[in-house]
């Protein structure tokens, strides 16, 4: 191994961007090395992955698949930690260069701000992270010299189109959707959607909850606020806009009447090679994004989005809301996913928790943790109920 080589930790290995991450390294294994990895119940394709790529700690979810792993000696020189506690110690771990974090929910948070402490890179596709504690994880970055790069397609082109901007220079932002599966479907027409039509994502290949998310609107919602709180930015400046392709990912209007697109091939690899080898980029063969004779953006009509109108809700009243908001829309999801309640039921059990909650505005991350403890708790009994 090259003195150069950067080493590499992964929280959700087992996950979409996980396993598109190790893609990313296994192409460039010159010039990566896998240090960490976690997962949560994939036990099976956790221990592929540590065949191939040899880390020298894992985490896993459960306290009882670290007993089972410890026992098995094909792993005895691996360092094997489960919980809260292990992705802490994977977070604060000094010999990893850069930690990607890409679980859905807040489970990255803490190995973020562990990472960050140490004054770490930390490519960031856990987009519900900044929800309830991103401007104290900005705060960390700064404070102790770490780096902050965005994985998420969208955050991965605004970064690119306004890192060296002023704020001042910022007229409006875009950032684009693909419109789900449910494009332009009225409501009487999602009533009676199965989990399986809302899976049906027509231009990305990811997870089930965000697949789900991109049903609903509510990924694109939580982007919104995600951006405003990744680069200080209002919120009432954010738009989302409809690219029916995928090819653009995000679009910058500045003062002087400037327009900016940054797109690519639909691809999560691209993103993430840029998060890794930034400032340079890998000379990649495998993406050849010839654009349409004419590239269509369609606005969005806000109002008939009932996740992008709660998100902008949450984000009015501020404080712990977004993490209220968060937290309901994961259990929601779950629930559908499940075949528990209906699909636009959904937005029944993130409304109705937002309701129930009156919001902090200052708390510490104990505070914040144990508020989208009791908010996960009110959205199951709102959904039991349904």
């Amino acid at each position: 191994m090259h003195k150069e080589m950067s080493r590499i930790g992964i929280i959700g290995s087992t996950g979409s961007i996980g396993t598109q991450a190790l893609s990313v390294i296994r192409e460039q294994k010159n010039k990566f090395k896998i240090e960490s990895l976690s997962a949560g119940k994939n036990i099976a394709l956790l221990l592929k992955q540590v065949a191939e790529f040899r880390p020298n700690s894992i985490c896993v979810e459960d306290k009882k698949d670290e007993i089972i792993l410890n026992k098995n000696p094909l792993l005895k020189k691996i360092k094997i930690f489960s919980g809260d506690k292990g992705l802490k110690k994977i977070g604060g771990n000094t010999k990893i260069d850069t930690l990607i974090t890409s679980t859905s929910g807040i489970n990255s948070l803490i190995p973020t701000i562990e990472s960050l402490k140490l004054g770490k890179r930390v490519c960031i596709a856990s987009k519900e992270i900044f929800l309830p504690f991103g401007k104290e994880i900005i705060k960390i970055s700064k404070k102790f010299n770490g780096e902050i790069i965005p994985i998420d397609s969208e955050h991965s082109a605004l970064f690119q189109l306004i890192k060296n901007e002023p704020k001042e220079n910022i007229r409006r932002i875009y950032i684009t959707a693909s419109g789900g599966p449910f494009f332009n479907k009225k409501r009487m027409e999602l009533k009676n959607v199965k989990p399986s039509d809302a899976l049906k994502h027509p231009t990305w290949n990811m997870g089930k909850k965000i697949s789900v998310d991109s049903a609903t609107m509510m990924n694109k919602a939580i982007e919104i606020i995600e951006a405003s709180i990744m680069f200080d930015l209002s919120g009432d400046i954010i738009f989302p806009v409809v690219n029916l392709e995928s090819h653009i990912h995000a679009i910058v209007e500045f003062v002087d009447g400037n327009y900016m697109f940054s797109g690519s091939y639909n691809d999560m690899r691209i993103p993430i090679s840029y998060s890794l080898n930034y400032p340079l980029r890998y000379n990649s063969q495998n993406f050849s994004f010839v654009p349409t004779e004419k590239i269509k953006l369609i606005p969005i009509k806000e109002k008939n989005y009932k996740a992008i109108v709660l998100a902008r809700k949450a984000m009015k009243i501020g404080g712990s809301m977004p993490t209220v908001m968060n937290a309901a829309n994961s259990v929601a999801v779950e629930k559908f996913l499940n075949h528990k309640i209906k699909f636009l039921d959904i937005f029944k059990v993130v409304e109705e928790t937002m309701n129930k909650h009156t919001p902090k505005f200052r708390y510490s991350l104990k505070e914040i943790l144990n508020i989208n403890k009791i908010a996960s708790i009110d959205a199951i009994d709102i959904a039991n109920q349904l």
